[in-house]
């Protein structure tokens, strides 16, 4: 009798560890498919983020062409009024 005890205890012990591992790998897949599930998340959210940074590049490109031309215009501009001032200058002297 003493080895069906000694047996018994230990089909038990193995039910529990089969029990155990059958748990734990339960609770590695769902923190796999949590981590799994995050990844996607952050990648979607990457490419959102990427897709606005092209958005916001080729808004500041557009800026910097704007910012250019009004550089240029301000230079004609201070250029005429440089002209300008000068013949008034000019006609003030000959008065």
């Amino acid at each position: 009798m003493s080895i069906e005890r000694t047996i018994d205890k230990l089909e038990e012990q193995l039910d529990y560890a089969n029990r155990y591992l059958s748990d734990l790998r339960g609770e590695i897949e769902e923190q796999l498919q949590e981590a799994n599930d995050q990844i996607d998340t952050l990648n979607t959210t990457i490419e959102e983020l990427e897709e606005e940074a092209e958005k916001a590049d080729t808004q500041i490109q557009e800026l910097i062409y704007q910012n250019s031309m009004l550089q240029l215009e301000l230079t004609e501009v201070t250029g005429q009024l440089i002209h300008m001032r000068y013949e008034l200058d000019i006609s003030r002297k000959g008065v």
